[in-house]
């Protein structure tokens, strides 16, 4: 137990001690990879003597950052394992680190907490160099030195002047940006970058300060002219107000060809057979030498080249073309000279039908333009005129026939080719006929319809059919008409002159109710006691619906007038299939419904038993709580005696039984819905073979030692020590439970009172029949039992043992003895007693 002890000491002082032990104050930490994990810090910056310069700096985790150094060239110590350099600035005091004074010129300027950007004032040579960040994380104390470094450069040439190449490609009217950059800045030191130009833009300023470096950038925006070609822009470096560096570029302008024309008088008349040459000259152009391309009448000629030769009629223009755009000259009209050619009569307006309007128009081509048209029909003059129409305000099948035409200018004359005119005119008496001649069909009879044309001029090229003014398919004969077929009907007949329509026809189809569906509303899943409706809906039905009927698993459960059903205060018998049938007087259609689920709290809770009630102990006894409930998601509470068990599963198994473990059982069920107990159950255990011999030797046994002790103390009673109280008239022998040379030293001491002697002893008891003289005897520990024939052998009770057969466990006495020990009785019968209790039988008592 001390070992114990001392160990437990040991244990907690090796915690306190390495709890104590500080392992974060490491005086470096390096990382041996090749990427910051903390910082970020710009590659290099340039500046000039005298001025200053910002060294970029990026926190990568500020949070994990208590401080932080710029060292300037820090070189790593191997001896003291760490960094040697210049400490020039440091974003907190820190006791712990020995700092010298900071330089003066150096600021922090940083606008964030993960900007550790530094700004150096009247740079010096001396200034020029590495830097690198030194972090002091917060929790570990560790430190991280940047793998990379910055360089700084400070010379009296500094950055220059960068202007972007290559130069963006400039074309006249779009926006071009010229962009000059420095890489450099600081706000406190006077450099500032202008433009030098002769155009108009717009120019902006931007400072660019990040990881990648710190840079002034200028850019100029304009919109280049053709003018604006081979102009010069320079952009101008000034420092304290002196111009210190300057680059010049010249504008490549590309524009289209400029000043296009046709350096000709316009129009131009020659006699037809004749021919004039016209010229294309293009003022400048960028690229040069752009392609010339000619046009008559807006249509491109396949001729190539600044001049072409022409010989007829029409307005000629150039154009001059290059990749950046074109340019179009004036226009140049030809006028040949020549008589009417390509005369024709057109159909201008209208169509050949009798009573319609139709419009004839002489068409030709005429240099110098015709001033007489002369009609003719037939072949006989039939209108003169200065105009190229006639008009028939309304024609008619008279008005058919040839005709001609003849157009006359200064130059002569020609004649159209003939044109035959023949008025036509649409269907005539189109009527829809349908057979059988009925107005009601029922759905399924076999129907025609056909649509008929009295006469037509020409023939009817097209029939089509109209259900209730919408176009449908072309009815076959002998069609099967159906609910859909039901409603006005109408055909048109139509040929290449118009179309002409039939009156309108009344179809009436009648059915039973089409395509009936039952649903559950507001949800198909209810609880107990919930309100259940169904609803009967069809998407059409003639004549009207007259009845509804429902069921419930395919049989008949109610029939209403109403297309919907109520079944209030549901029961978890209600659940299952219903359906609905929709019924009017040509018969009827059913429709199911969703399948009703009910929720319901559990029903029929039982336990069932295996192998059975009453079994031996020892025994594997499996309970199964079996019951009916929705939603079968359940919790299950098990009770032993009204007492419950820690189970909570539908099985409850006892591997191997034991006595106390007899009794009542009763499991309780609960889902969401609610619970229920079932009825319980008797469990009975009976002693197994094995015990019950155990249990008849440990009877048997003491009262065998109490006939030899009685048999020792009637022949050596002078020799034995027996404890008596003499004042008692009964005879009780007490064994102790102990070595008999130890039972003797134990009676001779004087005990201070015999329920202290009970405590110590174990001791069987032997009760004898009533004597004669009518004394009775009475066991020392059985008190309150009347049968004067019964015999008892008493054993304490072990710290643990099982139940007895067929024995009830006894109310508790006030004497706490009796809570230990056991009874035996064996009762000696006497004849009296037999013939009560039944002959040739013997009883074996246990009582607890």
């Amino acid at each position: 137990m001390e070992n114990i002890q001392m160990w437990r000491k040991l244990k907690v002082l090796i915690l306190v001690f390495l709890f104590n032990c500080d392992f974060t104050k490491v005086n470096s930490f390096v990382y041996k990879g090749d990427k910051d994990l903390y910082v970020n810090l710009a590659n290099s910056v340039y500046a000039w003597n005298g001025s200053c310069a910002i060294l970029p700096c990026t926190l990568l985790k500020p949070d994990d950052v208590d401080y932080y150094l710029w060292f300037h060239n820090p070189i790593y110590d191997h001896k003291i394992k760490d960094f040697n350099g210049t400490i020039i600035y440091q974003s907190k005091k820190n006791p712990d680190v020995n700092t010298p004074l900071m330089p003066k010129n150096v600021a922090y300027f940083g606008k964030t907490e993960k900007d550790c950007t530094i700004v150096i004032t009247n740079l010096r040579k001396e200034d020029a160099g590495f830097y690198q960040l030194r972090v002091i994380l917060k929790s570990t104390e560790k430190k991280w030195m940047s793998k990379s470094n910055l360089s700084l450069s400070v010379s009296h040439t500094g950055p220059s002047l960068k202007l972007l190449h290559p130069l963006p490609e400039m074309q006249e009217n779009k926006e071009v940006t010229l962009t000059c950059s420095i890489d450099y800045y600081c706000p406190s030191y006077d450099a500032n970058l202008t433009w030098l130009h002769n155009v108009s833009g717009k120019v902006d300023m931007k400072i660019k300060k990040d990881i990648s470096g710190i840079s002034m950038t200028t850019t100029m925006t304009f919109l280049p002219t053709w003018k604006d070609h081979k102009k010069n822009i320079s952009c101008v470096l000034e420092r304290l107000q002196e111009e210190t560096d300057r680059t010049t570029i010249q504008l490549d302008v590309k524009y289209r060809p400029q000043n296009v024309q046709i350096n000709s008088e316009s129009p131009i008349e020659i006699i037809e057979g004749e021919a004039v040459t016209l010229k294309c000259s293009v003022g400048s152009s960028n690229p040069p030498n752009p392609m010339v391309t000619w046009y008559k009448n807006g249509e491109i000629l396949k001729t190539q080249g600044y001049e072409i030769r022409c010989k007829d009629s029409g307005k000629y223009h150039c154009k001059a073309e290059n990749y950046v755009g074109n340019r179009i000259s004036n226009a140049v009209e030809i006028s040949v000279l020549h008589p009417p050619k390509n005369v024709l009569i057109l159909q201008q307006f209208g169509v050949m039908e009798e009573g319609s309007q139709v419009i004839l128009r002489c068409s030709t081509v005429a240099n110098p333009p015709v001033y007489r048209y002369i009609w003719y029909k037939n072949d006989r003059l039939f209108f003169n005129s200065t105009d190229s129409y006639y008009t028939f305000s309304s024609i008619t099948e008279a008005d058919s026939g040839t005709y001609k035409c003849k157009a006359i200018n200064d130059q002569g004359h020609q004649s159209s080719p003939p044109l035959h005119l023949d008025v036509k005119y649409a269907p005539k008496n189109v009527k829809v006929v349908i057979n059988p001649d009925v107005k009601t069909f029922r759905e399924g009879t076999k129907v025609s319809f056909e649509c008929t044309v009295n006469s037509s001029n020409p023939e009817v090229t097209d029939f089509a059919w109209k259900q209730n003014n919408k176009f449908v398919a072309s009815f076959s004969i002998n069609k099967l008409i159906e609910a859909k077929d039901a409603g006005i009907y109408r055909c048109e007949a139509t040929n290449k002159v118009g179309t002409s329509s039939s009156d309108d026809v009344s179809v009436e189809v009648v059915y039973p109710p089409k395509e009936p569906k039952c649903q559950v509303i507001n949800g198909s899943t209810k609880k107990e006691g919930d309100q259940l409706t169904l609803q009967c809906e069809t998407k059409q039905s003639n004549p009207v619906i007259s009845r509804y009927e429902w069921f419930k698993s395919d049989k008949l459960y109610k029939t209403t007038n109403s297309n919907s059903l109520a079944i209030p205060n549901l029961q978890w018998t209600d659940a299952g299939h219903y359906s609905c049938k929709a019924i009017n007087s040509i018969g009827g259609s059913k429709g199911d419904c969703s399948y009703l689920s009910i929720k319901y709290s559990p029903k029929n809770v039982i336990i069932k038993v295996s192998p059975g009630n009453s079994v031996t102990e020892n025994t594997k006894v499996q309970l199964n709580c079996m019951s009916t409930a929705k939603p079968d998601k359940l919790l299950y509470t098990w009770y032993h005696n009204n007492q419950p068990l820690p189970k909570y599963e539908k099985e409850y198994a006892l591997a191997s039984i034991q006595m106390s473990q007899a009794g009542e059982y009763y499991c309780v069920v609960k889902n969401e819905i609610g619970s229920n107990q079932s009825p319980a159950i008797s469990l009975h255990v009976s002693y197994s073979s094995s015990t019950i011999a155990i249990h008849a030797a440990s009877g048997i046994v003491p009262f065998i030692i109490l006939v030899i002790i009685v048999a020792l103390i009637v022949r050596f009673g002078s020799r034995l020590k027996i404890c008596r109280r003499p004042e008692r008239k009964d005879l009780s022998f007490f064994v102790l439970n102990k070595p008999r040379n130890e039972l003797s030293d134990q009676l001779d001491q004087n005990a201070s009172s015999d329920d202290s002697l009970n405590e110590r002893i174990s001791y069987a008891s032997l009760r004898f029949p009533a004597s004669n003289n009518g004394g009775q005897r009475q066991s020392r520990v059985m008190k309150n039992h009347p049968d004067p024939n019964d015999i008892y052998s008493v054993v304490n009770k072990p710290v643990s043992t099982a139940e007895y057969e067929n024995i009830q466990s006894s109310k508790k006495n006030q004497d706490e003895s009796e809570d230990d020990i056991h009874y035996s009785i064996i009762t000696n019968l006497n004849r009296s007693t037999v013939r009560e209790r039944g002959p040739d039988v013997d009883y074996a008592m246990l009582k607890q």
